[in-house]
């Protein structure tokens, strides 16, 4: 039997998964594809609208998801909140892959904060989480978390990558049960219990206090290296200082 699937997202991981998804799993159907709203730098052969293209699937914009029928949503690190009428439709519900292991760290910039934190927690694990989606930010059942450690010279880029390197094989792992099943699969409720951190966008700060411990410093200057993104700084007087790490 078919399953009529929604897929939302067009990061390049998002791609890994959404080919494998068209190429693998045959009783799939996808009937729409909404990609980011703020479309990352992707190469055309690794453009999911393309591919979708390819397949005669048709691409739509946000506003039109409210539109579509299907049995199944699947979020792959789309950047857009769903409304609960949205969550709330797919017979099989609404899964969404989060990159940060919950229930520890809900909402943005995960990789960020886990490096900044982990010494002052003693918590030396990071990993990426699939998860159904219910009315809270980043709070549904968790139907598996892969774990991946942080090291002490990380950057945010370096725990990205190697996160970022284990989504597909969380969605290889779990997508033929979540099309196979008759309804959802068995998922484990957040333990309300847990220490959890929620940060929004803007609470990545890139101004450094030099006046604290060294070894802070170095955290929060590991915390803020990403290509792409705000540089570390520090002000004396009217003058801005740019930190990096040099080996």
């Amino acid at each position: 039997m078919s399953v009529r699937v929604l897929f939302l997202g067009s990061h390049l991981r998002s791609f890994h998964c959404f080919r494998y998804l068209l190429q693998n799993v045959p009783e799939a159907h996808v009937v729409a594809i909404a990609p980011h709203r703020r479309q990352p730098p992707i190469r055309p052969d690794q453009d999911v609208r393309m591919l979708a293209e390819h397949y005669g699937i048709p691409v739509i914009e946000h506003d039109a998801i409210k539109d579509q029928d299907y049995d199944l949503g699947i979020s792959l690190l789309y950047d857009r909140i769903l409304p609960p009428e949205i969550v709330d439709y797919p017979q099989r519900g609404f899964v969404n892959i989060h990159m940060a292991p919950l229930p520890r760290f809900r909402g943005a910039n995960g990789v960020m904060h886990a490096i900044r934190l982990a010494r002052q927690d003693n918590v030396w694990e990071f990993g990426v989480t699939m998860h159904y989606v219910d009315h809270g930010l980043d709070t549904g059942p968790i139907i598996e978390m892969l774990p991946v450690p942080i090291f002490e010279d990380d950057t945010a880029y370096d725990l990205h990558t190697r996160a970022s390197g284990r989504i597909l094989e969380l969605f290889t792992r779990n997508i033929h049960r979540l099309i196979e099943a008759d309804g959802r699969i068995p998922a484990q409720p957040q333990d309300p219990e847990a220490v959890s951190y929620y940060f929004r966008r803007r609470d990545v700060i890139s101004e450094i206090d030099i006046t604290r411990d060294p070894q802070q410093i170095y955290d929060e200057v590991r915390a803020m290296t990403f290509p792409g993104k705000r540089k570390p700084t520090f002000h004396i007087g009217d003058k801005r200082f740019y930190i990096s790490i040099e080996e």
